[in-house]
């Protein structure tokens, strides 16, 4: 009996992923990521008059950048395809315009998604310890992923809830009801997810993202060179 074979071709605002499917789990592909930005934190210095024999009360607000994290966004759309293993196709199903399904990150280029799970205190533990962070931080990995109330979904035939979690700004600057972060584990390697949204919410920047992924970085003083993330996706 001839197996059927799937390939799905997604094209992100980050880049261009090309998928092909022979089961049930995320598969990656070549990434071309696409402009990048950081806040400004520079904030013109004000001024507080001194008069010998004065104490004043001064109440000031700064703003500092986390070394500890990096955001991702875009948009995917889809294409279901039955074909051989020459790229031929024997038929396709439309423009998935709004698919649903997952993006992930890992520093690791072969996830073994047979093992993948929720993160454990552990595994969050030492991701804090590669990301130079004590759990005390503001911007720590517990302080972070926060909730545990994320919608169930599925990593091939795994379904996982109750993970650790958080979700990303919307345009309001608050967390709405989309834009999930999952942090899974498969027994080596730290897995940062998102949730794709069929009616996804207006992103960070007022445009309407698909997905905003959040993926930790160690950019602490003598760690600032850039550290490589491989993508992968699932549609379903």
């Amino acid at each position: 009996m001839n197996t059927t074979k799937r390939s799905v071709f997604l094209l992100l605002v980050l880049g261009l992923f090309s998928l092909y499917a022979i089961s049930a789990q995320p598969y990656g592909g070549n990434v071309t990521a696409g402009e990048s930005s950081r806040f400004n934190a520079s904030i013109a210095p004000t001024m507080a008059y001194a008069q010998a024999g004065n104490v004043t009360q001064l109440s000031i607000d700064g703003t500092a950048l986390t070394t500890s994290w990096q955001g991702f966004y875009g948009n995917v759309t889809g294409t279901l395809i039955l074909g051989d293993a020459n790229g031929n196709k024997f038929y396709t199903w439309g423009n998935l315009s709004s698919p649903s399904g997952e993006v992930y990150a890992s520093r690791s280029n072969s996830v073994t998604w047979a093992s993948i799970d929720c993160a454990s205190i552990a595994n969050i533990t030492a991701e804090q310890t590669y990301l130079g962070q004590t759990a005390a931080d503001p911007d720590s990995v517990t302080n972070t992923y926060t909730l545990t109330s994320h919608p169930s979904f599925l990593v091939g035939a795994t379904n996982l809830t109750g993970c650790y979690s958080t979700k990303a700004y919307n345009s309001s600057g608050v967390q709405g009801n989309g834009f999930w972060q999952v942090l899974l584990d498969d027994k080596t390697n730290s897995v940062y997810t998102t949730l794709l949204d069929n009616n996804p919410e207006t992103g960070f920047n007022n445009k309407p993202w698909d997905f905003q992924l959040l993926v930790g970085e160690n950019g602490k003083v003598g760690n600032e060179a850039a550290t490589p993330y491989y993508f992968y996706v699932e549609l379903q």
